[in-house]
């Protein structure tokens, strides 16, 4: 799964413009190339699982080398992304250098159980972050936040900063980045564990619903959270009309 954030510390900029839509979101987002937000979602996913079993089904390859060959689209894709952007943000290329060794470690120890279990640690990664950063003057959450609620219109964007630093605001901003932090970080702690309990076929089929499961949540559950965002921001514009 790629990542690209802002970095989470340092001073909050409420007038910055829109980015990607939570923390799994492209840099810019692939919207903003005109393309489908969903695309990347299911090269990610799809490619890997679709290159698995017609290695293993069609030229017979081993569980191994069929898996190593789905993270080597995803480790390229990562690094491609980190090339077109050209710059070097730490959330994304953790996450890349963590995939790269996790499948170096699996070749080298022959273990398709940890070749399986590593394709979780991006996920981690990025929840472990999402989290903390829920605890910092800037959560991972308000970049995705704003635009969704402002949709661009200049009178909401402009009532978006000037509520932006409330403490209500900012309890609901911290209680929806900990959702998103907390479902990822229970995916990969799922994905780790049954990794090493079921089949490696199953496995590679049920890390793919476990991951989408974990997004569908944090989507439902952070929406219902952030809500009262939406209250105090039409207040608010109604307030300076």
């Amino acid at each position: 799964m790629s990542s690209s954030t802002k970095t989470v510390a340092g001073p909050r900029k409420t007038g910055a413009g829109p980015a990607g839509a939570g923390p799994a979101g492209g840099a810019g987002g692939p919207g903003a190339r005109g393309g489908s937000p969903l695309t990347p979602l299911v090269i990610d996913l799809g490619v890997p699982l679709a290159l698995y079993y017609g290695l293993r089904c069609g030229f017979g390859v081993s569980s191994l080398w069929a898996l190593a060959a789905g993270a080597a689209v995803g480790a390229v894709r990562g690094g491609i992304g980190l090339v077109r952007h050209r710059r070097l943000e730490p959330l994304p290329l953790l996450v890349l250098i963590s995939s790269v060794v996790g499948m170096v470690l699996s070749l080298v120890s022959g273990s398709e159980q940890f070749m399986i279990a590593k394709d979780s640690f991006g996920s981690g990664v990025i929840g472990l972050v999402t989290f903390w950063s829920a605890f910092t003057t800037r959560p991972m959450m308000t970049e995705g936040l704003r635009p969704f609620f402002t949709k661009g219109d200049p009178g909401r964007l402009a009532a978006w900063d000037r509520i932006a630093d409330r403490p209500a605001f900012r309890r609901v901003e911290r209680r929806t980045t900990l959702v998103w932090g907390t479902a990822l970080t229970a995916e990969c702690a799922a994905r780790v564990i049954l990794a090493f309990v079921l089949p490696v076929s199953t496995m590679v089929w049920l890390s793919t619903v476990l991951l989408v499961g974990a997004i569908i949540l944090a989507v439902v559950v952070g929406a219902v959270v952030a809500g009262p965002l939406q209250t105090m921001l039409d207040e608010e514009t109604a307030t300076a009309a």
